[in-house]
């Protein structure tokens, strides 16, 4: 079920994500009668008359409520609850949905899903995704998975809700699931895809290369007994040298897919070559229905200005700039018309991205009715405009990622880590005393020409000693690190993804 426009706005001025002034969010009584005193109202409110919402504002207001156990709080009530944030250090996000708006809300996007031919009934979908936990054992990084069974006395499946919400959309969209989940290791889901001859595998952008990379340890026999035709990934936009790796060991026709979601919006759109054609860059093309989701671009500027306001009454912005045209990249501000109880109005994202029209040459292939309602979302990821201290220069982290995500070294995931380390005479047992220095620590997982090509390293750590100018004598102040697979990254507490760039110093 969606709202009306009008609906949402009435609802929002009744609700303390954005009005200071009020203490709780409406009651379930007054919810249906703000609905029904609005639904026939032709004055039809425009969301250009409203500021942006920064998630200073929102993550500061949700964490009052969240302590808060007053019987008149009715946050804390009927609520589906999920967990949201957590990467660069930042406070995990407790994030609550009515629970018959989140069932109706999945099976809406179930159905878009069947709409535009991404799965089919015929489809048999294995799913890596995690579940359970409520990502609390993420904050213990330390502890191994066996010792977190040991010591607390826990099943397998810790860490969020992830996997619900992958298998009920998918059941959602008609085909057949079967739960891994993230604690199977890999020869057992290996065998799970041949028993079942499930032809397509989900998880997380990490957990999808992790299972790539073991296939490719494989023997041709066994590959060949492993027939997937469609991937299906979430939380990190695939580079171009990850997509590579898949395809090269999957066979060029299998279908790089995947679904956009989070515990603000919950799920709203996908990724299917099939309508948007394979991206040759970093940045990936999701389809989305605009009767679901409203979505605006804005100057960059404008996901800086709650970051530098201390004050968060006043983090969301007054007024807001114009949105930008169609192909103009910006901040994405995003309003969902799938939740009304506790409504997300003009919430800057954090993404980037750029808006475009279905192309014309594939409308055939999405249902009639949904055709006119249809729209593209070019993602680009996470906003990468910050810079770190180094040495006392700043470094422009998207400058650093350009020589690590160079197509020419094929590096599958990497992260940046800043942290202190002991000079070398100290390590070697002399120069005891000696303050510790600052250490730039690189952890990247190479594809096959990386690892075979000494040459190929060499380039791109001379790139960024370059970057970062590496005076003679300081060499052993930047490190790089070459993994085998995905489990030496360090992972946010909440959803598990790499965390691109780590600050221990500060």
């Amino acid at each position: 079920m969606v709202y009306p426009i009008n609906n949402v706005l009435a609802l929002a001025k009744k609700h303390c994500f954005y009005n200071k002034e009020i203490t709780y969010p409406p009651s379930l009584d007054l919810v249906g009668a703000i609905a029904q005193e609005t639904a026939g109202d032709d004055q039809t409110e425009q969301l250009t008359s409203w500021p942006l919402l920064h998630k200073k504002t929102l993550y500061t207001t949700i964490q009052r409520l969240v302590n808060d156990t007053s019987p008149e709080n009715t946050y804390r009530q009927s609520s589906y609850v999920s967990i949201t944030g957590g990467g660069r250090g930042a406070q995990p996000l407790f994030f609550a949905t009515d629970v018959n708006e989140n069932r109706r809300q999945r099976a809406e996007f179930g159905k878009l899903i069947a709409s535009t031919g991404m799965l089919t009934g015929r489809d048999w979908v294995v799913s890596m995704h995690s579940g359970g936990g409520l990502y609390r054992f993420r904050l213990h990084s330390h502890v191994s998975d066996s010792d977190c069974v040991k010591q607390y006395g826990l099943t397998r499946q810790l860490n969020n809700r992830a996997l619900d919400l992958t298998l009920e959309i998918i059941e959602s969209a008609g085909a057949c699931t079967l739960a891994a989940g993230s604690y199977m290791p890999l020869p057992e889901i290996q065998q799970l895809l041949v028993k079942y001859k499930a032809n397509v595998l989900s998880g997380d952008g990490s957990q999808i290369i992790n299972f790539v990379n073991h296939m490719s340890t494989m023997s041709q026999e066994e590959r060949d007994q492993i027939r997937l035709d469609k991937i299906i990934y979430t939380s990190e936009v695939l580079t171009s040298p990850q997509r590579a790796h898949i395809r090269a060991t999957l066979g060029h026709g299998v279908k790089i897919c995947s679904l956009l979601a989070s515990a603000e919006t919950g799920p709203w759109a996908l990724s299917n070559p099939d309508l948007t054609g394979e991206r040759t860059t970093a940045s990936s093309d999701f389809v989305y229905d605009v009767r679901t989701m409203a979505v605006e671009i804005f100057p960059d500027s404008v996901a800086l200005e709650g970051d530098k306001d201390s004050n968060h009454d006043d983090a969301m912005t007054t007024t807001a700039p114009a949105p930008l045209k169609d192909g103009e990249t910006g901040a994405i501000v995003l309003t969902s018309l799938c939740r009304l109880r506790n409504p997300l109005v003009r919430y800057i994202s954090g993404d980037v991205g750029s808006l475009h029209r279905l192309p014309a040459r594939v409308r055939h292939l999405v249902a009639e009715a949904d055709r006119p309602h249809l729209r593209v979302l070019r993602l680009d990821g996470r906003d990468r405009r910050f810079s770190f201290d180094w040495e006392g220069n700043y470094i422009e982290f998207g400058n650093l990622a350009a020589i690590v995500e160079d197509p020419r070294y094929g590096i599958l995931q990497w992260q940046a880590i800043l942290r202190s380390k002991k000079p070398e005479e100290d390590e070697e047992g002399g120069g005891r005393g000696r303050a510790l220095v600052p250490c730039l620590e690189l952890r990247v997982l190479p594809g096959a020409a990386m690892r075979e090509d000494e040459a190929l390293r060499g380039s791109m750590v001379d790139r960024v000693r370059l970057l970062i100018s590496l005076e003679p004598g300081d060499e052993d102040t930047f490190v790089v690190v070459y993994l085998e697979n995905t489990d030496g990254f360090e992972k946010s507490k909440t959803g598990g993804k790499v965390v691109k760039f780590i600050d221990r110093l500060n």
